[in-house]
């Protein structure tokens, strides 16, 4: 179907995507990440947005900064690995700290700034339960974030990159079919819009 398929041996497919996406940044392209990670926050910004399912549903939705500054404030893109590391995160099977919840994990990382910093000073932390689980569980946030980072700065020599946009062999007879199968399933949603843009795009190439 002409999608191009890349696979790195030995290394998290997360950090192929990293690198590929703050790649194409670079040369002012409008990225697109679709992945029920929460690690991915960490490289958002106004060219590179997220596509994600919605929570306790099947629908895709757009994530972008207004939607990472409403949900964690004061906090930067780089620091979600940091409440990760407290919080979790159930879709990439990482572990969080029990007894901290995204209200505690977001009101220590907007104090100390990382992960590092708040196990350092974790003697001043008030509340003496939360004190208590980051000493008791500061190896495993320490894991944590480390699982969750994301590598942006694999070598080039480990790609094969060809991405470019083109017609599939077979004229798209097997993404159209695809596209209705998946359509069927999908109450109220057709697949003749997306099937008619990407017809439009495929004759685009042919006249360029």
């Amino acid at each position: 179907m002409s999608v191009e398929v890349i696979e790195t041996p030995g290394v998290e497919a997360d950090d192929v995507i990293g690198t590929l996406a703050k790649n194409e940044k670079k040369v002012l392209l409008k990225v697109r990440v679709v992945s029920p990670y929460r690690d991915f926050f960490q490289i958002i910004s106004h060219s590179l947005r997220l596509l994600h399912l919605v929570p306790r549903g099947n629908e895709l939705a757009l994530f972008v900064m207004k939607d990472f500054a409403e949900q964690y404030l004061s906090l930067k893109p780089s620091q979600s690995v940091d409440m990760i590391s407290l919080v979790g995160d159930k879709a990439a099977n990482i572990p969080a700290v029990d007894g901290i919840g995204d209200v505690h994990a977001l009101q220590l990382i907007n104090r100390f700034g990382t992960l590092e910093n708040l196990l350092q000073c974790v003697d001043q932390v008030a509340e003496e339960r939360i004190k208590k689980d980051l000493i008791t569980h500061a190896d495993q946030a320490v894991l944590s974030k480390e699982l969750a980072i994301l590598r942006c700065d694999l070598p080039d020599y480990m790609f094969n990159e060809d991405l470019e946009f083109r017609r599939p062999a077979d004229n798209g007879k097997k993404f159209t079919s695809l596209l209705n199968a998946i359509s069927a399933y999908a109450k109220g949603l057709s697949a003749d819009p997306v099937i008619r843009r990407a017809s439009y795009l495929w004759k685009r190439l042919d006249s360029m």
